[in-house]
């Protein structure tokens, strides 16, 4: 598949802000499972461009405005090629061989350590949750193939969380939102993450895009976030628990953490009296 992202974020201020530092995390990433064709990157009032790859490897625009403005707007126009047609082609590893290759990964990549011991309030441990649950926690079963196991996982987090938009705010954290039982794609994630790592695999946060075809009803087209898994065999696999999908060519990944934290796809700081109003977002995706 092949998308054109079109991605314009305003702020505006009722006093002027300055010495406004900005990163953004917006640029697809480039990997087995996608390529990236072209990008750009726009901002109002202009500033110098300065670019890096974080610890994650996610690409990291950054700019510093020092200027007094009352709005700062950014635009991200990027055209992507999607690979992964479907995410069950391949061969896996045998059930008796895997905690071995787990291992194997392990050493071979100790920064995958992240994904497997990081716990937070967004991730915490999953103990933590199992007082305010109203059904049992999903069983990891070792003699089984891992994805088995995960598609399980897929399907009992909607049982846990409805999906209601604006009920949580970003980087909410995880625990209010299964006591409300209601959240956003990012809590849906969250949730399977720190399910998954419980069972010693080896997961992580994604935020990305995926084909407006795939929305329920009612649902608006925005930013989305999903899970990806480390399965023997087959790679980072993306499980989307809020549509019960696994990731295909029909997404787009942004930018990978250890949790929302990581992968935001803006954030900054700058000297002045208000924190400015909700940011106004227009996004369209459109398939090539």
């Amino acid at each position: 598949m092949r998308y054109l992202i079109e991605h314009e974020t305003i702020l505006d201020y009722p006093t002027p802000v300055r010495e406004h530092h900005l990163e953004l995390r917006l640029t697809p990433r480039q990997d087995a499972g996608q390529r990236l064709i072209s990008h750009r990157i726009e901002l109002e009032p202009a500033a110098e461009r300065h670019s890096y790859q974080d610890y994650f490897g996610n690409g990291v625009d950054y700019f510093c405005v020092t200027a007094p403005h009352t709005c700062l707007i950014t635009r991200l126009t990027a055209e992507v090629e999607t690979l992964r047609e479907n995410p069950f082609d391949f061969e896996p590893v045998p059930a008796h061989q895997q905690k071995e290759w787990y291992a194997r990964e392990l050493r071979q990549t100790p920064a995958l350590y992240d994904y497997l011991l990081h716990r937070s309030s967004l991730t915490p441990a999953v103990m933590k949750l199992a007082a305010e649950l109203d059904c049992a926690l999903p069983r990891y079963e070792a003699e089984q193939l891992p994805l088995n196991s995960l598609l399980e996982l897929m399907a009992w987090i909607p049982k846990v969380l409805a999906y209601e938009s604006g009920s949580t705010a970003v980087h909410n954290d995880l625990l209010d939102a299964v006591r409300h039982r209601a959240g956003v794609c990012q809590d849906f994630a969250h949730l399977f993450i720190t399910v998954a790592r419980s069972w010693h695999l080896p997961s992580r946060y994604v935020v990305g895009y995926m084909d407006p075809g795939i929305l329920a009803e009612g649902e608006l087209i925005a930013t989305h976030a999903w899970a990806e898994v480390l399965v023997p065999g087959g790679g980072w696999i993306g499980f989307d628990p809020v549509h019960n999908l696994l990731a295909n060519d029909r997404y787009v990944a942004v930018a990978v953490g250890r949790d929302s934290y990581d992968a935001a796809p803006q954030r900054g700081s700058f000297k002045g009296g208000n924190a400015g109003t909700h940011p106004q977002v227009n996004l369209t995706i459109t398939n090539q």
